[in-house]
Parts: structure tokens; C-alpha cells; sequence
């Protein structure tokens, strides 16, 4: 039998119970029923289930699998497949990240999480957090769970909320219907007080012990689940006459509460054993930025054949040399890179991302040479600290800017100025006149018309308003203008 074929599961099985009989399961039904073949002899039933599961193929571990589907539910007996995993197109928070004061409603950044480190860092850029002592909050402002935002402490760092996110999107529903059940359990033990980040992360490694009982919704309901199945010693020679009259829902409330487990909108779910110590905390927080400028994801072309197509993935950190991406090429079994898919994953400015996905998509030959190129360029104004600077150019340039533009403009990143601290025209006014030693200084910046004067001395200097802060360029020059693309007037003739 090969692989795939083990990892799928029959549509029924059978085994034997703790009194010697002969029970079937059949896929996508909860329960056991006693089958038609079992007999009062304990040993020929045994010989007659192997005999069985053997002539249909059915291994030991498949049974196990049915066993617990129609127990705990469907959903926990298949492997995960990758197009079944994540939440809601993988987002799971969404965050506003400001800076305390007045300051901060001015210049606060939107993020969904999980996001790559890149994408972070220019949140961080938006909301003007300049450096590692500026104080700043995250805030979910919306959750793809929605009962898990007012459980996470106000003060949890971005880096380790990030981590949580990356966590929960790539589990499947029956994961993060365990983690629901988790988080419920240790609420109600605290009075619902807020559960520390490094708690949560470690409840999604913690599903091995956790189990959903997706019919069940309340006592009466669990009850009846546990009696039909056996769970109750006590119970397993009771008349059917006698069973049809129990109280089910105290049978259901003695359980749940030895276990400890809880009822969610998605059945009743106990985890029985202990939290797992996986993560430890501050271990996703990260101690310097990522060494690359470009990030890249290499897979070995389709080619609908099951002999020569793969799933390896290669990741590449641009800028490189060709001795690094022929490593990369052959790291995922191709024999040249037109038989390889490139897409970026990461980029210092993630403005530019899809620019060089465009270009890794539509180019011919040489696919990678522009884009390992601009990773040299952002480089270079990296050590120059003019990265927010060069992200500020970018928002301000036409919309249909070329990967070969933004080389160019990288080249000129030295020629502008990005005043940070500025989030408006009013600021910008307020900075102006502090420079200059005239009468009533100070009832002049506090007037109302100082953000339109603001705003007509922007348009006088060429200054313009980024999310990065107010833009300048040392000579008057706009962004579009240094493209230096020919005048559209002068074309039509």
C-alpha cells in the first residue's frame, strides 16, 4: 500500500470492545454499532476483525484514527493539507500601533498580523517609532477570533502577538477549536483574566491531549455522548429500559467536571494533560534586524508529472551571487532556474514587494538579475539610513512606477529629506516659525489658520506628506520629476 493511499481512511472498520464484541465504524458517523458478524466466542471474533481489516487493507494506525473521528469528531482525523490550513486568508489581528500623546493620534499605523519582519518594522516606520526607547502600544482593533482579543494583556509585545498569529493561521479548524477550548478552560479558572502571551503561544503546540466532542453543546447532550459510548463504567450493564430513564444531564455534569473541560460554540472540549513549555517567552522577539534586503521563495516549476514535480522550497537572501541562487536552484531539485517559480516573500520596503513579484512573473531569461539589483540598492541606503526617506519617495511617485524606476530613485534617495517628526502642515508651520526671531512668536503659532499657512508653505518649498513624515527635496524637485520620463505633451504631435 503507498503512502497517500494510508493517509486516506476507509470507509469502515471494524474492532473489538472491552467485552469481546465485534463494533463497526463507519466514516463520518459518530459512534459505534455492534456489527452483524460478532459472536458469542471472544477469540473468533478477534480472528474474525483481523481477518477483516487485513483483507481490506486497514492498518492499525487507520482504525485508531477512525476510533477517535467517531468519538471526538472528523475534522481531527486527517492530516493537514496545506490548502486547509490558515484562518480567513491567513490574517488573523489587525493592530493599530501609535505612539502615546498627541503626537501619536497624528501618526498611528494599521498592521495585520502575522506579517513579515519587514512589514513590521514599517508599521513601526509609519507610527514614527524612531528607535528601541520609544514607547508605542499595539491594539487589536479586530480579531478572526473574536473572543480572544479581551484574553490578550494590553501590553503584549508586537514581535510575540506576531508569533501567536503565524501560530493560529496555519491550524486547521479542529486545532483551533481545541485552542478555543483551552483558552476557555483557563479562564474560568482565573475569573477571565487576561492569559500571558507565552501561555497562548504554548496552547497551540498543546492539541496531542485535547480532545472536541462537536454534538455535544450542554450536560444533558454530553451525558448521553459518554453513556452511548461506553465512557461510564457504571452504566455498561444497565437494561434498556432503565437507560432510556437516566438523568443524562447529571451524568454529562459529573463528567465535565472531573475533566475540567467546557462547552464552546463548537461542542465541548477537555484537554487532559498540561500545557506544553514549547516557547519560552521573548524567544520571537528579535534581537537585530533580518540579514537580507530582498527575500525570496524558490519552487520547482509544475509540470503535472508526478515523477519530477516536488514541494521543496527554497528561501533566498537577496543581494547574492550566482553561486548562492544556483545552490538555491538545486536545492529544490531543478535543473535551471526556467524550470524554478521565484516570488518574494520579504523586502525592506514592502511597498516594493509586489513590483518584484510582477517582474519575477513577466520577465524573461534573466528573472532575478533587476531584483537582486534593487536588493544592492537598498542596501546601500540601508547603511546610509535612508530607508524611511526612500519609502517616502516611492508613496509620493506615480502608481505605475517600473522595478527599473525605483532603482533609479534609490539612487537618489541622498537628494531628499524626510522630516519624521512632522505629521501635518500645522507642525510644519509651528517648525518654520520657530526659526525666525519676530514679535507675538508665540500667539502666531497658536493660531487656527496656522494649518492652511502650513500647507501654502508645503506647496512653496515642494514639501509634501508622507505616512512617513513631511518630504523635501534639497532642490525643489519633485519625486516624479527626478524619473526624468519624457512630457507627455510634448509627445502628441
Amino acid at each position: 500500500m503507498d503512502k497517500q493511499s494510508k493517509s486516506r481512511l476507509p470507509k469502515e472498520c471494524l474492532f473489538i470492545n472491552a467485552d469481546g464484541e465485534i463494533m463497526k465504524i463507519e466514516h463520518g458517523k459518530s459512534g459505534f454499532r455492534r456489527s452483524e458478524l460478532s459472536t458469542e466466542n471472544k477469540k473468533a471474533n478477534r480472528e474474525i476483525v483481523n481477518s477483516y481489516n487485513d483483507r481490506h487493507g486497514i492498518t492499525a494506525e487507520q482504525v485508531k484514527r477512525m476510533h477517535h473521528g467517531a468519538l471526538f469528531g472528523w475534522d481531527a482525523t486527517q492530516p493537514l493539507r496545506q490548502e486547509e490550513s490558515g484562518a480567513k486568508n491567513g490574517r488573523m489581528f489587525e493592530v493599530e500601533i501609535s505612539r502615546p500623546g498627541s503626537f501619536g493620534a497624528e501618526t498611528s499605523a494599521t498592521l495585520t498580523l502575522p506579517a513579515a519582519p519587514y512589514e513590521i518594522l514599517d508599521a513601526l516606520d509609519k507610527a514614527r517609532i524612531t528607535d528601541e526607547r520609544v514607547i508605542y502600544s499595539a491594539e487589536i482593533i479586530s480579531c478572526e477570533l473574536d473572543y480572544l482579543p479581551q484574553f490578550i494583556r494590553s501590553n503584549t509585545n508586537l514581535h510575540e502577538m506576531n508569533y501567536l498569529a503565524g501560530r493560529l493561521s496555519s491550524m486547521n479548524q479542529w486545532e483551533l477549536d481545541c485552542f478555543e477550548g483551552m483558552v476557555m478552560m483557563d479562564t474560568l479558572q482565573t475569573q477571565y483574566s487576561p492569559i500571558a502571551i507565552d501561555r497562548l503561544i504554548n496552547m497551540t503546540h498543546s492539541m496531542e491531549d485535547c480532545h472536541v466532542v462537536h454534538e455535544a453543546h450542554d450536560d444533558s447532550t454530553l451525558g448521553k455522548f459518554y453513556a452511548d459510548n461506553d465512557f461510564v463504567q457504571k452504566l455498561e450493564n444497565v437494561p434498556d429500559e432503565i437507560y432510556e430513564c437516566l438523568d443524562f444531564g447529571k451524568i454529562g455534569k459529573e463528567m465535565r467536571e472531573g475533566e475540567g473541560g467546557v462547552f464552546t460554540p463548537h461542542g465541548y472540549v477537555v484537554q487532559n494533560g498540561e500545557i506544553a513549555k514549547t516557547y519560552q517567552s521573548g524567544a520571537a522577539i528579535p534581537l537585530e534586524k533580518p540579514d537580507y534586503t530582498v527575500l525570496l521563495r524558490i519552487t520547482k516549476g509544475y509540470f503535472n508529472d508526478p515523477q519530477y514535480d516536488n514541494n521543496l522550497v527554497a528561501l533566498l537572501k537577496l543581494p547574492t551571487n550566482d553561486e548562492d541562487i544556483s545552490q538555491a536552484i538545486a536545492s529544490v531539485e531543478a535543473a535551471s532556474p526556467e524550470e524554478c517559480a521565484f516570488s518574494a516573500t520579504d523586502c525592506i520596503v514592502p511597498y516594493l514587494t509586489e513590483k518584484i513579484n510582477d517582474e519575477l512573473y513577466e520577465s524573461e531569461g534573466d528573472r532575478y538579475g533587476a531584483v537582486n539589483e534593487l536588493a544592492q540598492q537598498l542596501r546601500r541606503i540601508m547603511g546610509e539610513n535612508r530607508i524611511p526617506t526612500y519609502k517616502a519617495m516611492l508613496e509620493t511617485a506615480p502608481k505605475d512606477l517600473s522595478l527599473e524606476e525605483a532603482i533609479d530613485l534609490a539612487g537618489q534617495a541622498a537628494d531628499f529629506r524626510l522630516l519624521r517628526e512632522i505629521p501635518s502642515p500645522l507642525e510644519y508651520a509651528q517648525a518654520e516659525i520657530l526659526k525666525h526671531d519676530i514679535p507675538l512668536k508665540d500667539e502666531l503659532i497658536g493660531s487656527r489658520d496656522l494649518y492652511s499657512y502650513g500647507q501654502k508653505l508645503m506647496d512653496a518649498q515642494g514639501a509634501v506628506g508622507t505616512e512617513y513624515g513631511i518630504l523635501l527635496s534639497e532642490d525643489g524637485m519633485t519625486v516624479e520629476q527626478c524619473l526624468g520620463r519624457p512630457d507627455q505633451h510634448m509627445e502628441m504631435r
